[in-house]
């Protein structure tokens, strides 16, 4: 008799456990045009951004000091002034050409999330010569004055070998066309002065939130 009770059990037992396994959830009939499963998992949790799991990667650092609250929402259209419009001449005074100084700038809010920001001028016409990388400015920063690197910020060795700024200053008879971004980082570029431009570059890249740009073009007789 014990052992045709603890048989008729088993099932039973059985039954309850899978009761219990039961979420309250139930699927809806699948619709004619459905081609694809339905998923009754919970999302997934999200991380920092970091495809690697909060690894920053070479040349940044992690920084959550400050308190965000002061940044805007993240969907709000990100623009950059330059002393020109897009797609205007650049200003002989920003060249090789001229005073060679940098231009001044003034750029949207940073998105939440952002740590420092950082700013780069390339040569669209010839890409591997490095005009101007500038990084570690603060977050809250929307604006740099004519010629100015603040006592935070390092600065890259540009394409003529020197560090920070150096203006347009294409061939003779060409024309170049320059692309000035903001970057807004969700790190800190841990690089100091004198970096190469791909190191700092590379390291802007990789912590890159969002970004505003201004394009200009620049003609030498």
């Amino acid at each position: 008799m014990r052992r045709v009770a603890l048989l008729t059990l088993v099932p039973i037992l059985a039954m309850i456990g899978a009761a219990c396994r039961h979420d309250g959830r139930t699927l809806r009939d699948p619709q004619p045009d459905q081609n694809a499963s339905v998923s009754t998992l919970p999302p997934s949790s999200t991380t920092s951004g970091f495809s690697d799991g909060g690894s920053l990667g070479s040349g940044l650092v992690d920084d959550t000091t400050g308190d965000g609250g002061t940044l805007p929402p993240s969907d709000l259209q990100l623009t950059v002034d330059a002393p020109w419009a897009e797609g205007a001449a650049i200003g002989t005074k920003y060249t090789c050409d001229g005073a060679n100084v940098s231009p001044a700038l003034s750029w949207a809010a940073a998105p939440a999330g952002t740590s420092s920001i950082a700013v780069t001028m390339s040569d669209i016409d010839n890409p591997a010569f490095a005009h101007w990388v500038i990084a570690g400015l603060v977050a809250t920063a929307t604006s740099l004055a004519e010629g100015d690197v603040p006592i935070d910020a390092v600065e890259a060795t540009n394409g003529a070998g020197s560090i920070g700024y150096t203006g347009p200053c294409p061939p003779a008879g060409s024309t170049h066309h320059y692309l000035l971004t903001v970057h807004y980082l969700g790190a800190v570029v841990n690089l100091t002065d004198g970096a190469t431009a791909t190191e700092m570059t590379n390291a802007i890249s990789a912590a890159e939130l969002a970004s505003a740009e201004v394009m200009g073009n620049f003609s030498r007789p």
